[in-house]
């Protein structure tokens, strides 16, 4: 004899399933096993229970400076540039990033800083040509 499940997309089908047998629970089930059982249990394989700390107010804090000074830099640029003029910024800022570390600035010069310089530089050129 074959068994097939009722379908849930025939009406028919749907009221011949008998839900009789399925009730509410109308308590609570108890525990198995008592708290202090498994507080005993948990102690002995080394699972000690924590004391519960009060919880101090949180005080009200100073806003957090950033350890980065702010450039003003916030606009972003995006441009397709060769391989080369890419690892030639890089090695700038590699360069730039040892004067720093050496002493010789007081600032790390970013990507944005340099691009800015490199204009300038184009600026100074440009009217210098004219």
């Amino acid at each position: 004899m074959t068994i097939t499940r009722p379908s849930i997309f025939h009406d028919d089908a749907v009221k011949d399933i008998d839900l009789s047998n399925f009730a509410p629970k109308s308590a609570p089930e108890k525990p198995l096993v008592t708290a202090e059982t498994i507080r005993q249990v948990s102690e002995e394989g080394g699972f000690h229970s924590r004391t519960p700390r009060p919880r101090v107010p949180l005080q009200p804090q100073a806003p957090k400076r950033s350890a980065v000074p702010k450039s003003g830099r916030t606009v972003l640029l995006n441009a397709r540039i060769t391989r080369r003029a890419h690892d030639r910024f890089h090695a700038i800022i590699e360069e730039e990033r040892l004067r720093y570390e050496a002493g010789e600035l007081t600032h790390r010069v970013t990507l944005g800083e340099l691009v800015e310089r490199a204009l300038a530089a184009l600026e100074r050129e440009m009217k210098a040509n004219l």
